[in-house]
């Protein structure tokens, strides 16, 4: 059967044929699509440019408990994922990760919460760590390791949000991909950050590390380059970190892109223009639009660099329609792709994450 569809797939007009060879409760499906973009991406190599794609989804056995990790359990994502998630017969366990208890003595190790032990659930989403100092920080990321070890399924994983939460070695990994970034410069010299502004004034300085656009300046006023050294000392003391990351600045149309990522798909995108300032998150008055440009490729690509399961990336425009590369987010929100995308995206990601 699954060599007559493989020989019929570029002419089924079903964008999917699914293989069913078990019960409900554990089926392994394969389910393949063809996909093709009435606009090519302008860095599609040649041998991608007009030929479908075939994407296989394996999937063995369905979840029967998963946790999702959020400090805000009454959030809209938390919510409808979870209300999804139930819909299909998936248990959901709400964790608060200051509710999280460890104990241990020697030779054992318990993580509980609200008296339920975690260990015990098959797969742990993070939506957020909601870690605003660095204690707690290590704190939930040591959590994330000791359940994992215990054999839960981490979503993302416990290295890959490190690696995201750090956007120098974000960067790298984009570099080494061959993927497009703009012009990159970390350093902790001040003398080396300001040669790097006034070569490429006007720039972008962002912290090390951070999220929601916090600490993203552009420096484009001749006052700032004036006083380059006293700016860049004023950053370090504002956000604690000794390290600058510098960046050329991608004149945009007035948006960037926003593509959400589910185990190597695109599950939607959307343009986000920003009122004013350099950022465009949603939270921070960034308005949603529809999205024509194709840039699934270039995403999928960047969710691979990282290792990640479920994220979102950022990427920007110039004016020539070329694309850049310039965040990759491990805990992405949704709320703003939801009000441009026709489907429900909580029962989408449900429906993938339902399954081990």
């Amino acid at each position: 059967m699954f060599l007559k569809a493989m020989r019929k797939l570029p002419v089924l007009p079903l964008s999917s044929v699914l293989i069913d060879s078990v019960s409900d409760s554990e089926k392994s499906v394969m389910w393949f699509s063809t996909q093709e973009s009435s606009r090519e991406h302008k860095s599609k190599p040649i041998w991608n440019q007009g030929v479908p794609r075939v994407v296989f989804h394996l999937k063995q056995k369905m979840i029967g408990r998963i946790g999702l990790l959020s400090s805000d359990p009454w959030s809209r994502r938390v919510q409808s994922l979870g209300q999804a998630l139930t819909e299909k017969g998936v248990a959901v366990a709400h964790v608060l990760p200051w509710k999280v208890i460890r104990t241990g003595q020697t030779g054992r190790h318990e993580i509980s919460h609200d008296g339920e032990d975690l260990s015990n659930l098959d797969t742990l989403l993070v939506l957020d760590l909601g870690a605003n100092d660095i204690g707690s920080f290590f704190n939930r990321v040591g959590l994330l390791s000791a359940l994992a070890e215990m054999g839960v399924q981490i979503v993302n994983s416990v290295n890959s949000i490190l690696l995201m939460r750090n956007k120098a070695e974000t960067m790298r990994r984009l570099i080494s991909a061959g993927l497009p970034v703009p012009e990159t410069l970390i350093t902790e010299s001040i003398e080396v950050a300001a040669e790097f502004v006034e070569e490429h004034f006007p720039c972008v300085l962002k912290p090390i590390t951070g999220f929601g656009g916090l600490g993203v300046q552009l420096i484009e006023r001749e006052f700032d380059l004036e006083n380059i050294y006293d700016y860049l000392k004023f950053h370090r003391q504002m956000f604690g970190q000794g390290a600058f990351l510098l960046q050329e600045y991608i004149k945009s149309p007035g948006y960037d892109l926003r593509a959400l990522v589910l185990d190597g798909e695109v599950v939607s995108t959307m343009r986000r223009l920003g009122r004013g300032g350099i950022t465009t998150n949603i939270h921070n008055g960034g308005i949603p639009e529809r999205s024509e440009e194709d840039v699934e490729d270039l995403a999928i690509e960047s969710a691979k660099s990282v290792k990640g399961r479920f994220v979102g990336v950022d990427i920007i425009p110039d004016l020539e329609d070329n694309f850049w590369v310039i965040e990759i987010n491990a805990t992405p929100g949704w709320s703003g792709l939801q009000q441009v995308t026709d489907f429900d995206i909580s029962e989408r990601l449900a429906d993938n994450l339902s399954f081990a």
